[in-house]
This record gives structure tokens, C-alpha cells and sequence, in this order.
């Protein structure tokens, strides 16, 4: 694959998933992102676990801006996703831990195509950890005339340039969930 380079497979995200699946009420605590104008995220719910302080939105661009990232309640609610995350910082040889978000896509849900920009996407490298997902669940990305569509297993971590063009499409029967971690690192330059 061109624009998807995997990085782990077999990591045991069952004990974070049921820690999930117990505290619903977690899922679109914030919807900024779902409901901002123009955001490709409509169709999906997340759950914030680090990120830019939110007394400091206003707007999309102005959130993603430079930024030192703070910690939301869902750090503290699932410890269970600790050891995956520091895990992945010691293999990709982390400098320092930016955005980190839980997305759940329903069935016949999606991301709508996009490019990611700003500060934030320059600044860090992006990792997907598999949490749910079934065939039908594909991320796909569109970019220098290569499209290609991947559908990770649970458990396998994947790093994805998401300067490119990229949208998510789950037409399985379940709720694709991901972990995404972003990583400040030179391992990859």
C-alpha cells in the first residue's frame, strides 16, 4: 500500500472497547466537530480524550491552531486505552502527544472526503488503532491518481497522511470504532 503503512497488529483493545460500550453517555460529549459547518463528521459521533482546550473555540481553523493539548474526562474514564497509547509512543519513538479522539461510524454512516490542514496536521503524524470493524468498514484515500481502500482488522494500528485526500464508508452491520493518537515524531521523515 502507497498511503497507509502499518504499524502493529494483535493489540488486545477488548478491555477498552468494553470500557466503551459501558459508558455511552461518553460519545458526543463535545459535537463540534460533528456539527461545524462544512464538517465532514456529520455522520459520525466521537468522543474527545485529548485535545485543544475547549474554552478556546470559536471556530474549526482557530481550534486546530498552535496549541498545547489538554486532557478531557474520557482519560480519565478509560484507563484501559493507556498502555495502547503509551505502547505506540515508545514504537514509533514519540517526542510528544498531540489530538487524541475516539470516532464510532454507524452502519450506513461516514466521513465525507477530505483534506486535513493547519498547524495540528503539519505538526503531528496520525495513528488509527482498530477498535470494531467488519468487512463492508473501509477507509479509502485518494491521492497523486492511487486510490486505495483499507478495512484493518481489530487490533492492527495503522499511520495515515491525512494531508490527503481520505473519507471512511461503513457499509457493514456494525459500528466501526477507531482510536486515533497523534504522534509528534521524526521516525517517519
Amino acid at each position: 500500500m502507497r498511503h497507509f503503512l502499518q504499524i502493529a497488529s494483535g493489540v488486545d483493545v477488548a478491555p477498552l472497547m468494553s470500557a466503551i460500550d459501558a459508558q455511552p453517555d461518553l460519545w458526543d460529549a463535545h459535537r463540534e466537530r460533528k456539527e461545524s459547518d462544512g464538517t465532514p463528521h456529520a455522520r459520525m459521533s466521537d468522543i474527545w480524550v485529548r485535545y485543544n482546550d475547549k474554552s478556546r473555540y470559536q471556530d474549526r481553523e482557530s481550534f486546530n491552531a498552535e496549541h498545547v493539548p489538554v486532557w478531557y474526562p474520557a482519560w480519565h474514564a478509560l484507563p484501559q486505552m493507556r498502555p495502547i497509547i503509551f505502547d505506540l509512543m515508545a514504537k514509533v519513538q514519540g517526542e510528544m502527544l498531540g489530538g487524541v479522539l475516539i470516532t464510532r461510524i454507524p452502519p450506513g454512516g461516514g466521513i465525507a472526503a477530505h483534506v486535513d490542514r493547519g498547524w495540528h496536521v503539519e505538526y503531528y503524524d496520525k495513528f488509527y488503532v482498530s477498535l470494531r470493524s467488519a468487512p463492508g468498514a473501509e477507509f479509502f484515500c485518494d491521492h497523486d491518481g492511487t486510490t486505495e481502500a483499507l478495512n484493518p482488522k481489530e487490533g492492527e494500528i495503522w499511520r495515515f497522511d491525512n494531508r490527503k485526500n481520505h473519507w471512511v464508508e461503513n457499509n457493514s452491520k456494525i459500528d466501526r470504532v477507531t482510536l486515533i493518537v497523534c504522534i509528534r515524531t521524526d521516525k517517519y521523515k
